[in-house]
Parts: structure tokens; C-alpha cells; sequence
């Protein structure tokens, strides 16, 4: 693990090179890894890839958790390490142990799945102060719908940033990071 340590980056396994948010997931990983951060993926394609990729194109180091019931899938080549797990629920143990902080990008079900139990294990006491940054615009009416509809805590609302840009999204990590004084376990 790095110094500074590592941030896992969760989203959309569908995104190819070129697509927005695979360039947005490229820009995080890349940002990250010059801020002294190890990138943290589920190792696959979309996000994953772009994240993992900017990572090592930014000199640092990308880490895959990549899960064994996904045999068919094959991890993407910017990978540094990568480690399996059994199923879905290591997995994303794992990368949360792995973890400081969190840059969510547009998913579907699985990346909703991932946030909302990060949400669940701070408000259980499992994931101490460790920062969600939410990456995208599309991230603030969903806040507000959680919000309105007594959804969500103000607790894990005080753990979470909406970023427009990566590099606001890194700076918000990196901000959140260094006042927290790093993983608060």
C-alpha cells in the first residue's frame, strides 16, 4: 500500500475507452495515483478498467478484487495485483478493507449496491470516517430524493461529497483524508 494509502473507485462495468465516464474514471485513477494514492477497483471492465489504467498511467499502483463467480470475465491488463475472492460479499468486504476513501461513479444496481452498504456499515460503526465522494451531477437529485424521503442519515450525508470533476473529487478525498487523519477505524 501506498503512503497515503488507497481509494477504492466504484461504477459502471460497461463503459469502453473513449466514453465519458470510462475518461472521467481514467482522469480519477490518474489524479489519485499523483496525490500518492494505490487505486482500489473491482477489477474488471468500464470503471474498473479506466480507473485501474489511470492509475498506472499516473505512476501508481491499481489493485483488483476480482470475485470468482465471475469466471468468464477476464481482469483488465492495468491491473498491478489482483486478489479473488469467493463471491460478492467478499468481494466487497475486501475492498473495503482495502480502502481509506471511496469515489462512486454512475452504476447501475451493483454500484448502488456497493454505496448504499457503505452508507450501512458507517452507520453501523464498521466504516468509521473514511470519505464517499459521489462523481457526477446525476448524484445530487438522488441525494435529494434520499434526503426528502427520510432515506438516508445525516450522519453518513456527513461523510458524503457530490463532485462535478475528478480532480474535485480527488481534492475532496484528499481534503476529507488528511482531516480525518487518515482511516478511522
Amino acid at each position: 500500500m501506498s503512503a497515503r494509502g488507497a481509494v477504492a473507485v466504484f461504477g459502471s462495468s460497461e463503459p469502453a475507452e473513449g466514453d465519458p465516464l470510462y475518461e472521467a474514471a481514467r482522469r480519477v485513477g490518474g489524479l489519485l495515483a499523483r496525490a500518492g494514492y494505490d487505486v482500489v477497483t473491482g477489477g474488471y471492465g468500464g470503471v474498473m478498467e479506466g480507473a485501474s489504467r489511470g492509475a498506472v498511467e499516473g505512476g501508481g499502483r491499481s489493485v483488483g478484487v476480482t470475485c470468482s463467480i465471475f469466471a468468464a470475465r477476464t481482469p483488465n491488463a492495468f491491473l498491478s495485483a489482483a486478489h479473488e475472492t469467493d463471491d460478492l460479499i467478499a468481494r466487497m468486504a475486501e475492498l473495503v478493507r482495502r480502502s481509506d476513501g471511496f469515489v462512486v461513479l454512475h452504476g447501475k444496481s451493483g454500484t448502488l449496491a456497493e454505496l448504499t452498504l457503505l452508507w450501512a456499515l458507517h452507520r453501523a460503526g464498521s466504516l468509521g470516517p473514511r470519505p464517499v465522494v459521489l462523481l457526477g451531477a446525476a448524484w445530487r437529485p438522488f441525494l435529494h430524493h434520499l434526503v426528502k424521503g427520510n432515506m438516508i442519515e445525516s450522519a453518513e450525508l456527513a461523510i458524503t461529497r457530490v463532485a462535478d470533476e475528478p480532480e474535485e473529487a480527488v481534492a475532496s478525498i484528499d481534503t476529507l483524508l488528511c482531516a480525518e487523519g487518515g482511516r478511522g477505524e
